[in-house]
């Protein structure tokens, strides 16, 4: 319904919705093994700081006594080693602060509101730290997982990965790109069994994947659905190819278009790409100018910055914005969403914080539902919304926007 396109973009500005997070580099990359040997350096050498001073008595000796002469000898010892710890001690820092370069730079290009692909620095700061530990420790963990991270799910450097792996098999930072590498070569069970490691790690939670369900419920039929960070689009697809929940939708990740393998099958399937290299905003606007016959969809845990520049033909339908080039009337679908369909898990059981934020994001679709219910005198279902509408406003603290809108008048 065109008359309801400002509407909804009011609420967006008035209230936000909730958008899913994506899976940043942990601090858990950091070599701990080197660490632990340095701690021991450092402990033996404070046991024994004494020995670093001299006594008194021997300041001034002439190089006669022979006792003198051996603490002397003793003590050019400790300087010694003391000048070698120091060495390690600045090689170590080195290592700390190149290691939390990268993951600062990478963690930065996972939360840009309005580009998936890294910007020019935050790649050069990725490869500078790549070069550092081809450099100076081309086995450990960090240079093999950096490689491949650094190459942004370009699959042909999963040598590399593998390496990581073997060195640290339970990290979760591991799991993540495993699980993505296998969903990219459409490596199913592969990609199920590291899911559910980061199920078990609690890297992906059961609020979230209950969540994806309605998102997946959302989608057109026959549709693609477009994802975005890590949460909306490892839980859709775990959801799908797991509980086989809407296996006739085609599921997209602006994350994973940025591998040249994924785009390219996505090209054998039909779909027309954009020629940018970079994944952003104007990506996805191109991407959907290109393919309006797809039926397409996108997810409402995208940053509204995506939304924007397609406002025009956006029309929300559930959990997802469906995009049309002609209008559309949503108002059925909703209907039948609502009241049939949507399994509205975090609408009754938000157990954190953060499934109560990701409840917002059914407050578009009810102030649609109650609008309309309003105009046709249906006053059951008025009251059920209403209550539904107060119910998920107050758990996601957002009941003063949401009294505003529902009072609000829209031609």
């Amino acid at each position: 319904m065109r008359s309801l396109f400002t509407f909804f973009f009011l609420f967006y500005a008035i209230c936000g919705w909730s958008q899913v997070e994506t899976a940043p580099v942990k601090s858990s990359t950091t070599n701990s093994g080197n660490v632990e040997e340095l701690e021991e350096v450092e402990s033996e050498e404070d046991l024994d700081s004494t020995a670093y001073e001299l006594k008194p008595e021997l300041k001034n000796y002439s190089g006669k006594n022979k006792k003198a002469d051996g603490v002397k000898r003793k003590q050019e010892g400790y300087a010694v080693e003391k000048e070698a710890v120091s060495e390690q001690e600045l090689q170590q820092q080195q290592y700390k602060q190149v290691s939390y370069g990268f993951e600062y730079s990478k963690n930065k290009s996972a939360v840009q509101r309005a580009q998936r692909s890294p910007s020019v620095n935050q790649q050069v700061q990725m490869d500078e730290a790549v070069d550092y530990f081809k450099a100076n420790s081309p086995e450990s963990f960090e240079c093999q997982y950096f490689i491949y991270v650094a190459g942004n799910y370009d699959v042909s450097l999963v040598n590399h990965l593998d390496k990581a792996e073997k060195l640290k098999p339970n990290n979760a930072d591991v799991h993540v790109q495993k699980a993505a590498y296998n969903m990219i070569k459409e490596n199913k069970s592969e990609a199920i069994r590291y899911v559910e490691k980061l199920k078990e790690s609690d890297r992906l939670t059961d609020n979230v994947i209950h969540y994806a369900e309605d998102i997946l419920l959302s989608a057109p039929e026959n549709g693609t659905l477009i994802t975005h960070g890590f949460d909306d689009s490892y839980a859709t697809w775990y959801v799908q190819n797991k509980e086989h929940v809407r296996e006739d939708v085609k599921l997209i990740s602006l994350d994973f278009m940025q591998s040249e393998y994924y785009k390219r099958k996505l090209s054998e399937l039909g779909y027309d790409l954009p020629e940018s290299a970079v994944v952003d905003v104007d990506f996805l606007k191109t991407f959907c100018e290109k393919n309006t016959d797809k039926n397409l969809s996108v997810s409402l845990t995208a940053p509204k910055e995506y939304f924007k520049p397609l406002q025009d033909n956006l029309y929300v339908t559930g959990l997802v914005f469906e995009y049309h080039s002609t209008d559309f009337n949503n108002f059925q679908r909703n209907d039948f969403l609502w009241n049939e369909t949507l399994k509205k898990h975090l609408v009754n059981n938000a157990t954190n914080e953060k499934s109560k934020q990701l409840s917002a994001n059914y407050l578009p679709m009810l102030l649609q539902l109650r609008r309309v219910y309003e105009q046709t005198g249906e006053e059951g279902k008025l009251k059920e919304v209403d209550e539904m509408l107060d119910k998920i406003s107050v758990q996601s603290k957002k009941y003063e926007q949401v009294q505003q809108l529902k009072s609000a008048t829209y031609k």
